[in-house]
């Protein structure tokens, strides 16, 4: 029985994306790991997850809106604790196999959903105690933009075309050959071959330390343990300002960087894998 259990605990545990930021990984799977452990044999689906998600947040963005210091960390709590539902619809689906466009979407439609009410939220309740501070409302749209260019950023292939798909193809081949496809990868690969264990080796050990950089990509964990800390300690309006610059920062930053690699990659070099 209890070798069924942590066999069950591994499989789930598989199913959880990494690398990941170092606040996801180490805080907030400690605790979606566990819940879908609790309900992978329950009538409970990913959508349902995804669903208690965005219903914490309106209820926790109920509460920032208020402004009472006291409301607003009840609020911060519920946030908190929807993140963790947020990472366990996907870790549930992956567990199940279970895949949907339908899931795909509410889970894209939510988190945008979530983003608007909680930064609006946030940025109304301040004002009801600094009605004369207006400028809230200007860093919160910032913000929310940020948020979304960084969150379209992650969602299309920055670099199209043909050319861009080659070289990807050649990568994936080179990296995990297999007998249908060795033969098809390109020629100036093949010197290459006996140091890919070698390099598989070190590409995780660069995954591992990069993993402990905070605020390396500011994704999504990023952004909600950057609104426990802000939020906390009452830094409502610095909370607007940081999102919004290192948001943008991030959105000059990811774009360059796939542009140089592009270019590096059709330049005649091997392919390397993106980290």
């Amino acid at each position: 029985m209890k070798a069924t259990m942590n066999s069950d605990f591994a499989k789930i545990h598989a199913s959880a994306k990494r690398p990941t930021d170092i606040w996801t990984n180490h805080l907030y799977y400690s605790f979606s790991l566990r819940l879908v452990y609790l309900v992978r044999n329950t009538w409970v689906t990913p959508n349902i997850l995804t669903l208690a998600a965005l219903a914490l947040v309106l209820l926790g963005s109920l509460c920032y809106a208020t402004g009472v210091r006291s409301v607003v960390l009840i609020g911060l709590i519920l946030v908190q604790v929807s993140y963790v539902f947020d990472c366990a619809d996907g870790q549930l689906a992956r567990y199940r196999q279970h895949f949907s466009a339908l899931g795909g979407w509410l889970d894209q439609t939510a988190d945008r959903i979530k983003e608007f009410v909680m930064y609006f939220s946030l940025a109304y309740g301040y004002t009801r105690f600094h009605p004369g501070d207006t400028h809230i409302w200007m860093w919160a749209m910032f913000a929310l933009f940020s948020l979304y260019l960084l969150e379209y950023f992650g969602q299309i292939k920055l670099i199209r075309g043909p050319a861009a798909d080659r070289w990807a193809a050649a990568a994936a081949n080179q990296a995990h050959p297999s007998p249908a496809t060795e033969s098809s990868v390109p020629q100036s690969f093949e010197g290459t071959k006996p140091n890919i264990e070698a390099d598989s080796r070190l590409f995780e050990r660069i995954q591992r330390w990069r993993s402990l950089i905070p605020f390396r990509a500011f994704i999504i964990g990023e952004q909600y343990f950057t609104m426990l800390i802000f939020v906390a300690f009452n830094w409502i309006y610095p909370l607007f300002v940081f999102v919004s610059l290192l948001g943008l920062a991030m959105a000059i930053y990811r774009p360059i960087i796939d542009y140089l690699k592009f270019r590096r990659q059709t330049a005649g070099q091997p392919p390397k894998r993106s980290f």
